[in-house]
C-alpha cells in the first residue's frame, strides 16, 4: 500500500477531486435563458471541463509511473486544498483578480517557490491576462474587486 502512496499522486488526486467538485458545481444554476453560449457558466464550464481532463490525465501518469520512496509531506497538500476553498470563498466578495493572484501566490509558496518575483509574477500576470480576455475582448465580465472598479 505505502507503494501507492507518494505525495505526488496525493497532490494529483486533490487536484482532480477539487476540480471536479469546480465542474460539478457549474450546473444546476439558474440564469436567463439567452442561449448556451450567452450563459455566465459557458466559459468557466469549459475551462474547468479542460482541467478536469489534464487532472485525470496527471492522476492516470502518475498511477502509471515509478512510485518513489520520499516521505510524504502532506502540507502542501493540505494548504492549497484549504486554499481552493477560501478562493472559492471569496472570489465574489474580493473580486477575480485579488482572489487569484492570492490564490496564485498561496500555492507557489506552498510548493516550495521562495524568490519573490517567481511567487508574485506569474500570478500577477495569469491573473491580468484572463482578466483582459474575459472583460476586454469577450466581454464577460469577471467578478470585481470593492476596491478598484479596474480589476
Amino acid at each position: 500500500m505505502s507503494t501507492l502512496l507518494n505525495e505526488r499522486r496525493c497532490v494529483s488526486v486533490v487536484i482532480l477531486l477539487l476540480v471536479a467538485g469546480l465542474v460539478t458545481s457549474t450546473f444546476g444554476l439558474t440564469f436567463a435563458d439567452l442561449g448556451g453560449a450567452f450563459s455566465p457558466m459557458f466559459f468557466p464550464r469549459i475551462i474547468l471541463t479542460i482541467l478536469l481532463a489534464l487532472a485525470a490525465f496527471n492522476v492516470v501518469l502518475d498511477l502509471l509511473k515509478p512510485s518513489p520512496s520520499d516521505p510524504i509531506e502532506l502540507w502542501p497538500v493540505l494548504t492549497i486544498s484549504l486554499a481552493f476553498i477560501v478562493y472559492v470563498l471569496l472570489l465574489v466578495p474580493l473580486g477575480y483578480f485579488v482572489s487569484s493572484v492570492a490564490l496564485g501566490m498561496v500555492v507557489l509558496l506552498a510548493l516550495g517557490l521562495r524568490h519573490p518575483l517567481q511567487v508574485v509574477l506569474p500570478p500577477v500576470l495569469a491573473a491580468g491576462a484572463l482578466l483582459v480576455l474575459f472583460n476586454h475582448v469577450l466581454k464577460m465580465p469577471l467578478p470585481t474587486s470593492p476596491f478598484t472598479w479596474w480589476i
